[in-house]
């Protein structure tokens, strides 16, 4: 058990404050450290002065030698100096504990409140915001960078202000000293600055290009792992691999430079200190042997010297510890200052209306998007008026829009111009956390948390204060709907927890999850992205049959590639290059030429439907 010698009480962890768009002046470490600046600057303070008390056992040490070469040297002397050394060696450790314990939590604060606001901001960009992102960048820039960041603040900075202070110290005792001596010394400093100035060129370059390389192998791992399953079946692992090989011997390359960069700075700094020592040797038995400087205090130089030397050298590494903090900070705006045109989802906005909680209304009014400046558009003029509890089919072929018109319904992506109305209120008005809680979306290609069954489906609901025998039902309920009897027979039924993004599931039952996880929201609109793609006729029918039931108080959007998918819609919409085709029944579009050809996979079976 460790002994504690000072108790600070632990600062509270603030609970993540609403996010505001901030601009790159706003994002500074002067700005994150505001709630700690009073611990800071007084472990500065403490660290100071641990700096002058170490400074000074030489001048102390110089002393003791003075009266030992005196012609009566006593006892007494001798004790003297080795108390006031040993005083100011426990003063120093004591100074040196209390500075971590003022300075070493408030800096891991810091640390934590700039990552609770990087991951705020993760979770509250726009979908073009990932798109743009690789993750293994927003990996590296969330985790190791910060880190970078906290350990400059906890103890680089610290350091190099101490340094400094020091050095000024240690010279006026030399010039207390000898004058010349001090002369000597200062003039190997500019020399030194030099090797160190160059340095930090050099450096600056190779750091920025090394923690861009690490962030493009955390996305090249992160990737590989994703698609094992691909690598393995078709035999690309040594493919990868040798990728892998060759990004990881570039970021070698570049540490490797780093590493060269740093020992060429310590070799001409460790010269230059060389060459002043000696020289200030052979001056110092000058002065010595004319009598004008004391042995003691010819002693107390080099022990100065010998102090400073190693402080001098040692700026070299704090140098480079605030090039690295620079560039993660630089690094960390880059991430949390969106690009030109890039709009932050705020949770500010006019509520819905109480009545929005079933079988809400949609309209899309003159609609066009693209995912780029330089994209063609996706959707153009693209008009819409769904009812109160309808069910629409979107119908088209592929890259005409259909997954495009759920998305800018959840406000995954915004128009480019037109307008969304729900229940009469613009959707682009209305908070977020509000729309997303009346409207559900399952996806085609789902996504779950590796977490279990009954925290994935009930993910959206665990904010409605429900009580565990309403989240239970709930539960049950929805897993019916989606025909996801599966769940029983898991280990451990509901509370099996799943593999990463549930890959120990088959394709079919990760949608069946994912779309009970939309049902269980109760929501006024629900989005279904082709979710049944991946079922089996029989287990298709089965949930359709549930989805007729269930689907009588909820506004329905849909996109299929199935007749017997379409065949829940009350009306089908087709769309051709954006716009709105045609719009009627599954029976009514049957009569065009182009609609049988979308549906011409299961034509057999499209009497039985019509």
């Amino acid at each position: 058990m460790s002994l504690r010698l000072l108790r600070v009480k632990p600062l509270p962890t603030p609970e993540p404050a609403p996010f505001v768009d901030t601009n790159e002046h706003d994002l500074t470490l002067w700005r994150y450290s505001g709630p700690i600046r009073g611990r800071w600057f007084a472990g500065l303070l403490v660290a100071i002065t641990s700096a002058i008390v170490a400074i000074s056992i030489p001048q102390v040490l110089g002393w003791i030698v003075d009266s030992l070469l005196t012609d009566q040297p006593t006892v007494q002397a001798i004790w003297v100096g080795g108390g006031i050394v040993l005083a100011l060696g426990l003063l120093q450790s004591g100074l040196f504990l209390l500075r971590r314990q003022l300075v070493v939590e408030p800096a891991s604060e810091v640390e934590n409140t700039m990552r609770v606001r990087i991951f705020d901001r993760l979770l509250r960009s726009p979908v073009t915001f990932h798109d743009r992102w690789p993750s293994g960048q927003l990996l590296t820039r969330t985790m190791s960078d910060l880190g970078t960041v906290r350990r400059w603040t906890a103890f680089g900075l610290i350091q190099l202000i101490t340094t400094a202070i020091q050095v000024l110290v240690g010279t006026l005792y030399m010039f207390v000293g000898s004058w010349q001596l001090a002369l000597i010394f200062l003039a190997s400093l500019p020399v030194t600055v030099f090797f160190i100035w160059r340095f930090v060129r050099t450096f600056r370059q190779l750091t920025r290009a090394s923690q861009e390389k690490a962030g493009d192998l955390a996305t090249s791992v992160e990737e590989s792992v994703q698609g094992i399953r691909v690598l393995k079946a078709l035999g690309r692992g040594d493919h990868a691999l040798a990728g892998f090989a060759t990004s990881s011997a570039e970021l070698k390359d570049l540490e490797i430079r780093r590493g060269r960069a740093t020992g060429a700075m310590r070799m001409q700094t460790a010269m230059t200190s060389g060459l002043s020592l000696a020289l200030a040797l052979i001056v110092g038995l000058q002065l010595v042997a004319a009598g004008s400087l004391s042995v003691g205090r010819l002693t107390g130089y080099f022990a100065t010297v010998a102090m400073l030397t190693g402080q001098v050298e040692r700026s070299g590494m704090l140098l480079s510890m605030y090039l690295a903090a620079k560039v993660s900070m630089d690094r960390h705006r880059a991430v949390m200052v969106g690009a030109p045109g890039e709009e932050v989802e705020l949770v500010t906005g006019s509520p819905l209306s109480p009545s929005t909680t079933q079988a809400a209304a949609l309209r899309f009014d003159r609609v066009d998007f693209s995912y780029g400046p330089a994209e063609r558009p996706v959707l153009r003029g693209f008009s819409l008026d769904i009812g109160p509890g309808e069910i629409i089919a979107l119908v088209g072929s592929t890259g005409s829009g259909k997954s495009t018109v759920l998305h800018l319904v959840q406000r995954l992506y915004q128009p480019n111009s037109g307008a969304l109305y729900l229940d009469g209120h613009d959707i682009a008005s209305l908070p977020l956390p509000e729309l997303r809680s009346s409207v559900a979306i399952a996806f085609e290609e789902p996504v779950l948390f590796s977490t279990s069954v009954r925290e994935n489906v009930l993910l959206g609901v665990q904010d409605q204060g429900l009580t565990e025998a309403e989240l239970t039902r709930r539960l049950e309920n929805a897993l019916k709907v989606a025909a996801a009897d599966f769940v029983a027979h898991l280990p451990e039924g509901a509370e099996t927890v799943i593999g990463e993004e549930g890959m120990s599931l088959s394709g079919g039952q990760r949608q069946r999850l994912s779309l009970a996880r939309a049902i269980a929201t109760n929501p006024a609109v629900l989005l279904l992205d082709d979710p049944l793609s991946a079922l089996d006729v029989t287990t298709e029918e089965r949930v359709i049959d549930q989805l007729k039931q269930e689907l009588t108080k909820t506004t329905t959007l849909l996109t299929a590639h199935r007749p017997s998918t379409v065949a829940l819609a009350d009306r089908v919409v087709l769309l051709q290059d954006g716009q709105v085709a045609a719009v009627g029944s599954h029976t009514e579009l049957l009569a065009r030429a182009d609609y049988r050809e979308l549906m011409a996979p299961e034509a057999p079976a499209q009497e039985g439907l019509a």
